[in-house]
């Protein structure tokens, strides 16, 4: 479980990124942050990973700090060094952390990897960086994963295969946070979303719940309708 509490996250003086923003969220669980760009979904999940440090508030995993807990993170633009070898970059992470050889290689087939061993990693396409940072990710058992718009830059056959990567982490226990602009991919796979707007969290609901209390069937209508009501409310 992870317990936000009172979270705030400033860049300086006058550039506040998340707002005494408060959430709690279950093991075994999928959430979701949504919202604009600039909206806080990115400090949100630096604060969570820990690279950024909060100007107030606390981040727990049960009830302890993040340092007790593993956390597989895949940033939306993975930023690998370019210079080295596939096979030296991977030589690397399994050298950070132990890795489940079953899970890597069962991953490193599906992913198609093993003919790009020799390449240097700046002459990959970005899909391809993308299937690395999941083979990396998920080569381990973690107790959270950050995941950052999860399938940019990815194919279909790729983006299905790293949803049903996330629905099963959520069924062995694995708390799964992602960030996405894709309201499809949130309705198949969130449990729960947080809509963030200039840092503060404007609505906290499962998708289910929310389609019914704007009585829409999608979510492209219903955050219409929310956001149509939230800018006649403020006129």
């Amino acid at each position: 479980m992870i317990d936000v509490k009172n979270l705030t996250i400033s860049y300086g003086l006058n550039s506040v990124a998340v707002r005494n923003v408060n959430f709690k969220a279950e093991s075994g669980n999928i959430l979701s942050f949504i919202g604009p760009n600039g909206s806080g979904k990115s400090s949100l999940i630096k604060g969570i990973l820990g690279l950024v440090q909060p100007v107030s508030g606390t981040i727990e995993f049960h009830g302890k700090d993040s340092s007790s807990h593993t956390i597989g993170y895949m940033p939306q633009t993975p930023r690998f060094p370019l210079n080295i070898k596939v096979k030296e970059l991977i030589s690397f992470f399994k050298k950070l952390e132990p890795v489940d050889e079953t899970r890597f290689q069962n991953l490193l087939n599906v992913l198609d990897l093993g003919h790009h061993m020799e390449k240097k990693i700046g002459s990959l396409s970005g899909g391809t960086k993308q299937k690395i940072s999941i083979l990396q990710c998920f080569s381990s058992e973690k107790d959270m994963y950050v995941i950052d718009e999860p399938t940019a830059s990815l194919d279909p056959y790729i983006s299905n295969l790293l949803k049903t990567l996330l629905l099963e982490k959520k069924k062995e226990g694995s708390l799964v946070i992602f960030s996405t602009h894709i309201l499809t991919e949130l309705q198949e796979l969130a449990d729960r979303f947080l809509l963030l707007s200039e840092g503060t969290i404007l609505i906290d609901d499962s998708p289910e719940e929310f389609l019914k209390k704007n009585n829409k069937v999608n979510l492209d209508q219903a955050l219409m309708n929310f956001w149509n009501e939230e800018y006649k409310t403020k006129k």
